[in-house]
């Protein structure tokens, strides 16, 4: 048994491959579309009960921030990992921890720099996981990889729809500079500790990669107007106001 839940531990179980849009990856996508859904309509039945719709948030926030500190934790311990390998060199690995910081101190300026960044990150990650479904086994990594990115989506919707926080245009500056952010440590910090890998993805094989135009050009691009979009549409009549106030001056 002690065997048994190492080898789970370590993803050592089932057998080793590529098991993305397969049977484990759409469960797994069914149960958090089912837990979202919960998720959402509490947080709707709880838009005027602030206190309520408080503790609800500070829970979700809670239960990532000790999740993420405990599979650290064991990866140290059972994986031999290294503690520069731990630092959250991917965006959504930022992002899971900077959410719940930002619920827990109620910190609207981190909440206009990294929540939509966050979200879309996880709602990618849903949809093109690379790497994360390398068994057809449910392991503690891909567990862990999925509890990780389901915050990024729990958080944000949380208090948009329960009327919390709702990002607008007005903030799409403070968005880009946590965008910016994301890429001083993606592509600074990690390699200061002596890490190489692509954790930004400019150097992959994304879908929307455009023969002879460098990634990272076509990723911004992308990101930039995916971010105007969503700040638009999360809360119209802020950002309708905002760019009426923007012609007018």
């Amino acid at each position: 048994m002690r065997i048994l839940i190492h080898k789970w531990l370590t993803g050592d179980l089932g057998t080793a491959g590529n098991y993305q849009y397969q049977a484990i990856h759409l469960w797994s996508l069914a149960v958090i579309i089912a837990a979202l859904a919960v998720l959402l309509v509490l947080s709707f039945r709880l838009r005027k009960e602030p206190k309520k719709l408080r503790t609800l948030l500070v829970g979700v926030a809670w239960f990532q921030l000790v999740f993420e500190a405990a599979w650290r934790l064991i990866y140290l311990l059972l994986k031999n990992s290294t503690l520069a390998s731990l630092w959250p060199m991917y965006p959504c690995n930022l992002g899971g921890i900077l959410l719940p910081l930002f619920v827990l101190f109620d910190c609207r300026r981190g909440k206009q720099m990294f929540y939509l960044f966050g979200f879309i990150g996880g709602c990618l990650t849903f949809a093109l996981p690379q790497g994360i479904f390398s068994s057809d086994v449910l392991v503690f990594p891909i567990l862990k990889s999925l509890l990780q990115h389901t915050g990024l989506l729990f958080i944000p919707l949380i208090e948009l729809v329960g009327g919390s926080y709702r990002p607008s245009l007005k903030d799409l500056g403070w968005t880009i500079l946590g965008a910016l952010i994301h890429v001083a440590n993606c592509e600074g910090i990690n390699r200061l500790l002596g890490l190489t890998g692509d954790y930004m993805f400019f150097r992959g094989d994304l879908p929307f990669v455009i023969p002879g135009v460098p990634q990272f050009i076509t990723m911004s691009v992308f990101g930039l107007i995916v971010l105007s979009l969503l700040s638009f549409l999360c809360n119209v009549r802020a950002s309708v106001q905002w760019i009426r106030g923007n012609i007018h001056k």
